[in-house]
């Protein structure tokens, strides 16, 4: 049995699950790659600008310090020690001769001098290889970026000044850069959970209703009824196709059933000329009945009603196949439906119907034959469907661009459920299984209507007959 659905994909649903998850997962990887390259190069940014200005802030305040002193004796570190706190920066203070005047950490702010005053730099130390020695111990001790800048004062170099920031591991920006790009890597891997489950619940919806449709399909290859059961509604076009199928199924059931009446009807309309001229055929062997003129008309018009049927099923495949030739010619439909109208009278005068004319000239390019054939079968449908003592009106007209050809009749009608489907063949509605005629005369009109380019339409006025109409265009240029 074909799977309808479920939580399991097909073959498709398996690649549209893989489609939509690869288009998720690298939009999502682009995303988040564009998100850590600007993170990484924004953070570097910030942190060199911050630097910068960092090491010019202390210049400017070691410089303005030195110019209250007058000497790198006795001066006031207080500014620069608070700066190196907020930066995180150590500083090594140079004299001019690079002898070390003071180190100021951020976290036990100025190393004391002699004299043992924290805030006040040292009386002197002016050994080059000390102060060496302590830019060494200074660069060494922190594993970070360490520049050497020279402190100006009054228009002068009188010292410098090696700043050495912390490592970018233990920079607070980088640490909330880290922080940012953990975020965006779980967003990430958020959102590609999500876009699968998405991408699943998405091929499900698309692929079910395609697998139900499959099932449906295999149903009516085998006769199952009621096989657009099986369907399941599906967004948008799917659905679409789904309600197609479930029409078309419901068709196929319709015409199945109008080819088994068919066949029936049919074996029906040919049992009763067949039996009579079986019958009637074997008495004149056998000697039981003589060859009289009534008898022969008798077998004569079975066999014309034989003819009339065979004919009325070649006329009907012939226009179904598009295989009916026309011969076109200027053609008068007034004429033809009078001629029609006239040929049918003794059927009327029999019927005890009362047949009106009012036929007005409407010329069209139309096989002749073939629109005769039209006005009988239509003037036959009345005859038939009309209770004595009715009557029957045929009309004609045309204008500059169609003809038209109107039966009418005092019939009981045609009820409106049956009405829609007056012109198929081999359809026979409500009430009419008593009355003889398989369906085909209604229906080789339509066809033939329609090979002429023209239509065919049926109404029943409540409490009235049928009305049955032609249009024909006057101009109609269908080849045959």
């Amino acid at each position: 049995m074909t799977r309808r659905g479920g939580w399991l994909l097909g073959p498709l649903g398996w690649r549209l699950f893989a489609a939509f998850t690869l288009v998720g997962v690298g939009a999502v990887a682009l995303l988040a790659a564009l998100a850590v390259v600007s993170v990484r190069g924004q953070t570097s940014d910030l942190l060199a600008s911050q630097r910068d200005q960092a090491r010019r802030d202390i210049v400017a305040t070691l410089a303005a310090a030195y110019m209250r002193a007058g000497s790198w004796d006795g001066i006031d570190l207080s500014g620069a020690q608070a700066l190196a706190r907020n930066t995180g920066a150590q500083l090594v203070i140079l004299n001019e001769a690079g002898g070390r005047v003071a180190t100021v950490a951020p976290d036990a702010g100025q190393e004391p001098g002699p004299d043992n005053q924290p805030n006040r730099a040292p009386s002197h130390d002016t050994g080059t290889a000390a102060g060496s020695a302590a830019l060494t111990a200074a660069t060494a001790s922190s594993a970070a970026a360490t520049d050497e800048v020279p402190v100006v004062a009054g228009g002068k170099t009188v010292g410098d000044v090696v700043i050495s920031f912390p490592s970018a591991s233990q920079s607070a920006a980088w640490q909330a850069r880290d922080a940012i790009l953990r975020t965006v890597w779980l967003g990430a891997a958020t959102t590609v959970a999500l876009a699968a489950v998405a991408a699943l619940l998405v091929s499900r919806r698309t692929t079910n209703p395609l697998t139900a449709l499959a099932a449906a399909a295999g149903a009516v290859g085998r006769g199952e009824p009621d096989a657009e059961k099986l369907l399941r509604p599906g967004p948008g076009e799917l659905g679409q196709v789904s309600a197609a199928f479930a029409a078309m199924a419901r068709n196929l059931r319709r015409e199945d059933q109008l080819r088994r009446d068919m066949v029936a009807d049919i074996a029906h309309e040919l049992r009763t000329p067949v039996t009579i001229l079986q019958g009637g055929t074997e008495e004149l062997l056998d000697g039981i009945a003589d060859p009289t003129p009534g008898m022969l008309t008798s077998l004569h018009d079975e066999t014309l009603r034989l003819g009339r049927l065979v004919d009325d099923l070649a006329t009907l495949a012939a226009a179904q196949a598009a295989a009916l030739t026309l011969h076109k010619a200027p053609a008068d439909l007034g004429k033809i439906a009078t001629d029609a109208a006239r040929a049918l009278a003794p059927q009327f005068a029999e019927a005890g119907l009362r047949l009106n004319l009012h036929t007005a000239r409407a010329v069209v390019i139309a096989d002749e034959a073939r629109l005769t054939q039209v006005a009988a079968n239509l003037l036959t449908n009345a005859v038939k469907y009309t209770p004595p003592g009715g009557q029957v009106t045929v009309t004609t007209c045309a204008d500059a661009e169609a003809a038209q050809l109107t039966v009418t009749d005092t019939g009981p009608g045609i009820p409106a459920a049956d009405l829609p489907h007056v012109f198929e063949r081999f359809w026979r509605g409500t009430g009419t299984k008593a009355r003889s005629g398989a369906g085909i005369g209604l229906a080789v009109v339509a066809e033939l209507a329609a090979a002429h380019g023209g239509t065919v339409s049926a109404a029943s006025p409540p409490g009235s007959g049928a009305i049955f109409t032609v249009t024909l265009p006057v101009t109609c240029q269908l080849t045959g």
